[in-house]
């Protein structure tokens, strides 16, 4: 059962938690066994969208706002009692992670 989006209805949070109640109790799962990750993104050089400048200043060409982000990674299980380290990671063209290792990007 995966749950996933940015918007829901009101329902579906009370939905959902009394599906994951009865799945954990068919399945014999406990609460220390079923975990919950959840990504955010840090913008942390973005400029803003718009600058004030004078008419007599000429636009600059090609010119390409900053977007660095950093994104993270958090991870707990049901019961509270396991938070897992936040994870960060940084995008790039080439991660040296994979420098040895043929990736596919989609």
């Amino acid at each position: 059962m995966v749950r996933h989006g940015d918007t829901v209805s009101s329902d579906l949070p009370a939905e959902f938690a009394t599906e994951l109640l009865e799945s954990m109790n068919t399945e014999g799962y406990l609460q220390e066994q079923v975990f919950n990750c959840d990504k955010t993104d840090l913008f942390w050089k973005k400029m803003p969208k718009r600058t004030f400048i004078t008419q007599k200043e000429a636009p600059l060409p090609g010119h390409k706002p900053i977007k660095d982000c950093l994104t993270l990674l958090f991870c707990t299980n049901a019961s509270g009692d396991l938070k897992i380290k936040p994870i960060l990671m940084y995008h790039s063209e080439n991660p040296q992670a994979f420098k040895k290792h043929k990736v596919v990007k989609n």
